[in-house]
C-alpha cells in the first residue's frame, strides 16, 4: 500500500516528495512536499491529495492518515527554525 500511495500522489503532482511511514494497525501517516501547493491553502492542498487518493484507491485510501503538506519554502523555514 505503501508504495502505491507514493506512486498516485507522484503521478499526480510531478516533482511531489512524499515521506511515509506506517503506523500501528496498518494507517500510513507523512509529509508531502510539493512546489504546486504555493499557491494553494492547506484545505485546498488536502482536498487536491484526497481526491486523487479516493480516485485510485477507492475504499482503501481509509487506510491512509494524516498526510501533512508543505512548500520546499515551507520545509525550508521549519528545517531551519
Amino acid at each position: 500500500m505503501e508504495q502505491a500511495v507514493i506512486d498516485i500522489l507522484r503521478a499526480a503532482f510531478p516533482g511531489m516528495e512524499v515521506t511515509l511511514e506506517a503506523l500501528p494497525g496498518g494507517r500510513l501517516s507523512g509529509r508531502v512536499v510539493w512546489e504546486g501547493f504555493s499557491e494553494l491553502d492547506q484545505v485546498d492542498r488536502q482536498n487536491r491529495i484526497w481526491e486523487e487518493l479516493r480516485r485510485k484507491l477507492g475504499a482503501e485510501a481509509r487506510q491512509v492518515g494524516v498526510l501533512l503538506t508543505y512548500t520546499p519554502d515551507e520545509m525550508n523555514a521549519m528545517s531551519a527554525a
